[in-house]
């Protein structure tokens, strides 16, 4: 039934609180989950994103690395895993083979897949490399953990779960739909259980972390229930989330715009021009963003459209089989790209972005400095060049008092690039952390407070204070 308004809502809720509620209908039944296929570059940079929170950069700097080699014990340089730029799940007869028989060993036969779906369907892919796997499945996170820098252990750990729970066999849940009757009034809830874990004995997504909901005992048709309290809730539309990088990776896999080894240096270049900003995980269109694509798509619409790319890549796949002739595709192309070039020289203006002011001044002539973007970020300079050519190292304000002066804690960068967190008054104030301060102090001792994950805690070693980082913001 609709609720339109609360008056009709507190009218049901007064009816509800006197009836009788009684189970009507008890269903079980069983469903399987199916185990993930082994990783992708697309879909490896979007699990270590969503994951271990690593820039798809980053993923393929440390998948680069242990695609060489890493130097291990007793065995030298040994390459852990195979090529990285992929986008087929393919895997080899002989890797298939030792992984079915390391499961087999490992956790027992019924464990082992039966079936042999290794490929993505409805798409073309370039088969020329296998999925990315471990080299070697008997070597295991734990046995490389020594060799390993933590995040190339991370991400190795990632890789070699993924395929190992590709080879496995299905998880198996036990469902229950139970429906609870009070006189007109029907309410349905539906529960499951793990009753075989199959692949997530090794692997578990996001998804399968969630919890549902679960039956603390067996319920049966006729059975009186009593009603402990009603909540209600009213839920709005939500307009669509920012994109995160591993969600425009995904992105642009769906509309076929790119290759794996152009996934991570687009989402790179678009950042690095300030075309997009990237705060925490999601990316927010800049206002350079804006006035770029409105431009773009002013004076190249058949250019900056989301087939030109997928139509171009599927031609050049047609020149490299022989099919079509290149000059062809550069005769049909060219002419129109080139007349679209000439156009936008001679109409489109020249736009400037305004600089951004802030309240830092100029030690020199006291004018209200602005920020300017140069090869290593952004800095402070003085709006008066060329008359006056002061600058200043630009230091992003957090909105946490320094704990030792009182001042702005701001975010800086070691020379190779580390974040950490210090005094704006520096080298007056000493004070420096590597985690994020926050504003709140320890109760128990007095000290300021760090975040660390989705806790605060005791910034001494010594205290030992933590709680939930949420409790701060209420």
């Amino acid at each position: 039934m609709n609720i339109h308004n609360k008056q009709e809502m507190d009218e049901l809720l007064a009816a509800l609180n006197e009836k009788e509620y009684e189970i009507t209908e008890v269903k079980k039944g069983e469903r399987i989950k199916n185990a993930p296929l082994p990783f992708t570059t697309s879909t490896l940079q979007q699990e270590a994103s969503k994951t271990l929170n690593f820039s798809t950069q980053k993923t393929m700097r440390l998948a680069q690395q242990l695609y060489e080699g890493i130097d291990i014990k007793g065995n030298g340089t040994v390459g852990v895993i195979s090529y990285l730029r992929t986008d087929s799940t393919r895997i080899s007869e002989e890797a298939d083979a030792a992984a079915r028989e390391y499961i087999t060993a490992q956790y027992g036969e019924n464990y082992v897949s039966q079936t042999e779906k290794t490929v993505k369907k409805g798409q073309k892919i370039q088969d020329a490399h296998e999925a990315i796997r471990p080299t070697d499945i008997t070597r295991t996170p734990a046995a490389l953990k020594d060799s390993l820098s933590r995040d190339q252990f991370r991400l190795y750990q990632l890789i070699w779960k993924r395929f190992a729970a590709s080879r496995m066999a299905p998880a198996r849940y036990e469902t229950t739909s139970v429906k609870i009757g009070a006189d007109e009034y029907v309410f349905t809830v539906a529960a499951s259980k793990i009753v075989f874990d199959g692949f997530m004995s090794v692997y578990t997504d996001e998804e399968d972390q969630k919890k549902g909901n679960v039956l603390n005992r067996s319920l049966e048709k006729g059975m009186k229930l009593t009603l402990k309290e009603l909540k209600p809730e009213q839920h709005f539309t939500q307009p669509p989330a920012h994109y995160t990088e591993a969600s425009l990776v995904k992105t642009m896999e769906e509309l076929g715009i790119g290759r794996p080894s152009t996934y991570a240096p687009t989402i790179t270049t678009i950042i690095s021009r300030r075309y997009v900003a990237k705060e925490q995980k999601n990316l927010y269109v800049t206002e350079l963003g804006e006035v770029v694509n409105n431009i773009m798509k002013q004076a190249f619409p058949s250019i900056v459209d989301v087939n030109f790319t997928a139509t171009m890549e599927g031609l050049l796949d047609c020149v490299a089989a022989g099919t079509v002739k290149w000059k062809t595709v550069v005769s049909n192309f060219y002419p129109d790209l080139k007349k679209d070039v000439d156009a936008a020289e001679e109409e489109l203006e020249k736009v400037e972005i305004q600089d951004e002011v802030t309240d830092v001044v100029c030690d020199n002539c006291g004018r209200n400095m602005v920020i300017k973007y140069g090869p290593h970020g952004r800095f402070l300079a003085c709006p008066g060049f060329p008359e006056c050519r002061n600058t200043k190292p630009y230091f992003e304000k957090i909105g946490v008092p320094c704990p030792k002066c009182g001042k702005e804690v701001v975010l800086k960068k070691t020379k190779k690039g580390r974040k950490y967190y210090g005094c704006e008054d520096n080298p007056e104030c000493d004070f420096m952390s590597w985690q994020k301060p926050s504003a709140k102090r320890c109760p128990k001792c007095g000290e300021y407070m760090v975040e660390k994950g989705n806790k605060l805690v005791c910034s001494q070693e010594t205290c030992g204070y933590v709680e939930a980082k949420e409790s701060e913001q209420e």
